[in-house]
């Protein structure tokens, strides 16, 4: 056992004997180096950015023809915001790099009426924007990078439109249009019975009676084309004005009542002149006159309650429809740090090309601060613009507001 002691002593005294000794009696101490951590994949990089985008929206939505402009601050549509999420992640190696990103925001607000056939207007949107992009760095230094990227854009928009009709609104659309209507034949009644008025006034009795005949078919007939003519004008102003569908009021689906009308008002028109003609030629009968002008005029009220129960019953008053689509997009981003903690960003892209949309484009600038090689912060504005339309959808709107980003690099 004693010898097995010193066995072991002996051992120790010699792997002592064999450490450099060059700094004994030194007072510097000696330092001794920890090898480094292997990085998790060496030569890539990772960053994960959850973000807010505290948007407000200005454009116009539209659903199966009922339409709305919604012009809002971020300010005023918060209380109305649902739930809203961001986060975009990139994986970098080298010059390349792939970028994905991805937001989702539920919101509603009241929109601006479309015109005065309504009073109010609410909507509710729900939105997607998922992004895939691969990045190329085409310049990069310690005072900066610059990155081109392309790739595509899911975008998912799910719109409920509802609204109240105007009825003050509607009844005076429909006696505009009305009253514009009745002008307009009575113009064109003048000009069928002018040329006439001399050979009418020198003419016989018998002649006369062929001359009404005549002026009342081509007053009935001109009349009756030219309302129908009219109508459809002033249904199509109606029908811009006022935010409606196509389908709404189009000249195809004018309904029973407003044609029935349309041939009174022509019939009505015809009597009266011809009531004018008599009149002119024996003074007594400017009674007839007066009871053909009231005639008129009962027409034109009668067209314009057809019209306005038209409007009542066809324009919508709620709306829903869901709308996917994929834009391919280009762009660049730059990076300027101004010193080791405080940097600018910038970026922006353009796509849809018609694919998708019909344009897209987006402009965002931040700066940021770097609190830890791995932790940093950027604040600044985004702003994004779409239009796109499909059939009966339309979505012609600005997202544009603060952002806050939040990056963690590994």
């Amino acid at each position: 056992m004693k010898s097995r002691n010193l066995s072991y002593l002996a051992t120790t005294l010699a792997l002592a004997a064999s450490i450099d000794t060059s700094f004994a009696g030194s007072d510097e101490k000696q330092v001794i180096e920890t090898p480094p951590v292997p990085a998790f994949l060496p030569g890539w990089e990772f960053r994960a950015s959850p973000y807010g985008w505290l948007t407000g929206l200005d454009g116009d939505i539209g659903v199966r023809g009922f339409d709305t402009h919604i012009d809002d601050s971020f300010a005023d549509i918060a209380q109305y915001l649902k739930f809203a999420a961001a986060l975009q992640l990139e994986v970098r190696r080298e010059r390349w790099g792939i970028i994905a990103d991805g937001f989702y925001a539920a919101m509603g607000d009241s929109g601006n009426p479309p015109g005065p056939i309504y009073n109010y207007v609410g909507a509710n949107v729900k939105e997607f924007l998922g992004e895939l992009d691969l990045a190329y760095r085409v310049y990069e230094s310690p005072s900066g990078f610059v990155d081109v990227y392309a790739g595509a854009r899911y975008n998912y928009l799910g719109v409920d439109l509802s609204g109240n009709l105007n009825p003050v609104g509607i009844q005076t659309a429909s006696d505009n249009a009305s009253d514009r209507i009745v002008s307009g034949i009575a113009e064109r009644a003048d000009e069928i019975v002018q040329p006439k008025l001399n050979a009418y006034q020198s003419a016989s009795v018998a002649r006369r009676a062929n001359i009404e005949a005549k002026i009342t078919a081509d007053i009935a007939a001109e009349a009756d084309a030219r309302v129908k003519e009219d109508l459809e004008r002033e249904l199509v102003k109606i029908r811009r004005d006022g935010g409606l569908s196509v389908r709404t009021l189009a000249k195809n689906e004018v309904s029973r009542a407003v044609k029935t009308e349309r041939v009174k008002l022509a019939d009505a028109t015809a009597k009266l002149e011809v009531a004018q003609l008599r009149a002119s030629v024996d003074s007594s009968l400017q009674g007839a006159v007066a009871k053909a002008e009231s005639r008129v005029d009962q027409a034109k009220k009668n067209l314009s309650a057809a019209i306005n129960n038209q409007i009542t019953t066809k324009a919508p008053t709620s709306a829903s429809a869901s709308e996917s689509w994929v834009d391919p997009i280009i762009g660049v981003r730059a990076q300027w740090n101004i010193n080791p903690k405080w940097y600018l960003a910038a970026k922006t892209d353009i796509g849809g090309f018609g694919v998708g949309s019909d344009l897209v484009w987006t402009l965002q600038g931040t700066v940021g601060y770097n609190f830890t090689d791995i932790f940093s912060v950027d604040l600044g504005y985004r702003y994004m613009h779409t239009d796109y339309s499909n059939d009966s959808f339309t979505y012609d709107v600005a997202t544009a507001g603060l952002y806050v980003g939040l990056n963690f690099k590994f």
